[in-house]
């Protein structure tokens, strides 16, 4: 063979190669760009890593994700696992092969650590070193490229014997390419500072002037510390009031940073005391924003109650309906929402039954498959991060 043969043979055109590395995990990827130059700038090119997100993002016509999907939970507050699943089985195989995460450095540095949310295969991580201080460190962490960007500190610093409620949400803004932590400090249900911080600017900024005034309300206590994210956007239940009994559901943009509201289903029940056998979530049904009643959650001698409402046209009050009704006999302690298969994700404290409390899923009333954890999100492999200037390795 001649050299102008083998020179043909060996040339592969640049989509072709393209092609090619977008099938591959991330992992791969990172080693990929040791290769070559030209390798290494195509993989790190935005978009390259928006178009290998999409793909993993991309959805078959059963609905089944392209590669699978996997499930992040927080154990303990120490580590992360996750649970790889396929298909129709997630969660319903008793022997799904679970990964322990390798911690950044930062993590192993601090007392305890929460997990905000995940998206885009970004982990939103607040830490404590100080008991006196709330979440004195913020980092978006990758921990597909193992890689992190560490916030710099907020602009009021939450001393916890002065403010009592430190919230953090994490978002992301699909206009603009954009990671946002959204943060809110209250003190006895009273709104005292509101900031986002943008991954794209580098900075926080503060929001507290446009937020409503009974946003604070209720932050420590059910049903008001759940939240959901639809159409780019956060949602709460609030109260009206403090100590009120009307609710209604605050909304934030992550794109334009405003606060609006959304009107509750006209079905709901009003709050009567605080602490009643009585719960509402708000959560996420299939791309629309939903709400889990929940009754008789303490009654030993009666069963939960679980009505979901769905507000099937975003923003339409006249949309909600009343999806169905099932019962349990168990206890349930809080919702984690949906999974990919639409069943419901509860942890349920069943009678008698030492803790901690299993994960356990239902779908059409019935019980399947249980795993133990703290706080459950879907997770997706991803090179966000990768090349960004403030980004850490490890």
């Amino acid at each position: 063979m001649d050299s102008t043969s083998s020179s043909k043979l060996t040339f592969i055109p640049e989509e072709i190669v393209r092609d090619i590395l977008l099938r591959l995990p991330a992992k791969s990827l990172i080693m990929c760009t040791a290769v070559c130059k030209s390798w290494s700038f195509l993989i790190k090119r935005c978009n390259f890593i928006d178009a290998h997100l999409s793909r993993k993002l991309s959805f078959q016509p059963n609905h089944q994700i392209v590669d699978g999907c996997q499930v992040l939970l927080l154990e303990n507050h120490t580590k992360f696992n996750l649970l790889s699943c396929y298909g129709d089985i997630l969660f319903h195989n008793p022997a799904l092969p679970i990964t322990e995460l390798m911690n950044p450095p930062i993590l192993n540095e601090n007392t305890g650590f929460d997990m905000v949310q995940t998206r885009n295969g970004l982990i939103c991580v607040t830490c404590t070193k100080d008991d006196d201080i709330a979440a004195t460190d913020i980092f978006i962490w990758n921990p597909s490229i193992r890689r992190y960007v560490v916030l710099p500190r907020p602009n009021l610093i939450a001393y916890l014997k002065y403010y009592n409620i430190v919230r953090h949400y994490f978002g992301y803004d699909s206009h603009t390419n954009d990671y946002k932590v959204l943060r809110c400090v209250s003190n006895n249900s009273t709104l005292v500072v509101v900031e986002i911080y943008s991954l794209a600017r580098a900075s926080w900024k503060t929001l507290t002037a446009s937020a409503p005034t009974y946003f604070g309300f209720g932050t420590a206590t059910w049903p008001f510390s759940y939240w959901a994210v639809v159409n780019d956007a956060l949602h709460w239940v609030r109260p009206r009031e403090q100590r009120g009994k009307d609710l209604v559901i605050v909304s934030f943009d992550i794109s334009t940073e405003l606060f609006g509201e959304i009107m509750m289903p006209q079905g709901v029940r009003k709050i009567e005391h605080r602490y009643v056998d009585w719960n509402i979530w708000i959560s996420k049904h299939k791309g629309s924003v939903a709400l889990l009643e929940c009754s008789n959650i303490f009654t030993p001698s009666s069963e939960t109650q679980l009505h979901l409402w769905v507000m099937e046209e975003y923003g339409v009050v006249e949309s909600w309906i009343k999806l169905y009704t099932y019962s349990m006999p168990e206890y349930v302690v809080f919702s984690l929402g949906f999974n990919i298969c639409h069943e419901h994700v509860f942890t349920l404290e069943i009678r008698k039954t030492l803790p901690p409390s299993p994960l356990k899923i239902l779908g059409n009333g019935e019980s399947q498959k249980t795993h133990r954890g703290d706080i459950m999100d879907f997770f997706v492999e991803s090179l966000v991060l990768l090349g960004h200037p403030n980004a850490i390795p490890y």
